[in-house]
């Protein structure tokens, strides 16, 4: 339930966030043709702000209600529904899906080889046992040290 309202939230807060830019963009628009005498009006700089001020009310609004709806399509969608696997593994299959699929044939060929190995060293390990029961123990050698002459202390 918190994943839902937190997801729900964020969409929420994305959809007041691209309504805001939406609303700045149109009013610095209207705002340029206004500046450069293309658009004539009589309206003062009170009812401008005052216009300014719904407008942006408006917006806010509107995006908020577009961002929670959006949360509680995709949400259902990705989470409930699992139609979709999420942004990730959309990203991941949209560019690097042929990555993907040298890599699967590279583990493949990794698996085969392995395979083989173990199989070829279990037949080592086998010769070896049967190589070591047979075999002679190893004798050790005696070394012999030379002893050191001893010299005489010096006279005082």
């Amino acid at each position: 339930m918190a994943k839902k309202s937190f997801y729900i939230f964020l969409a929420s807060l994305l959809g007041v966030i691209l309504f805001l830019v939406l609303h700045r963009i149109v009013m610095f628009g209207y705002l340029y043709l206004l500046a450069g005498g293309y658009v004539g009006t009589d309206m003062g700089y009170a009812e401008f702000i005052m216009l300014d001020y719904f407008t942006l009310m408006l917006t806010l609004m509107f995006g908020a209600w577009y961002g929670i709806w959006i949360g509680m399509y995709w949400y259902e969608r990705v989470y409930e529904l699992k139609s979709h696997p999420g942004f990730v593994a959309h990203l991941s299959s949209k560019f690097f899906n042929g990555n993907a699929k040298k890599i699967e044939s590279k583990m493949v060929q990794v698996r085969e080889r392995l395979e083989e190995d173990l199989w070829q060293m279990e037949d080592l390990a086998k010769v070896s046992l049967e190589s070591a029961s047979v075999a002679e123990p190893i004798k050790r050698r005696v070394i012999k040290r030379k002893t050191a002459v001893k010299k005489a202390a010096p006279k005082v």
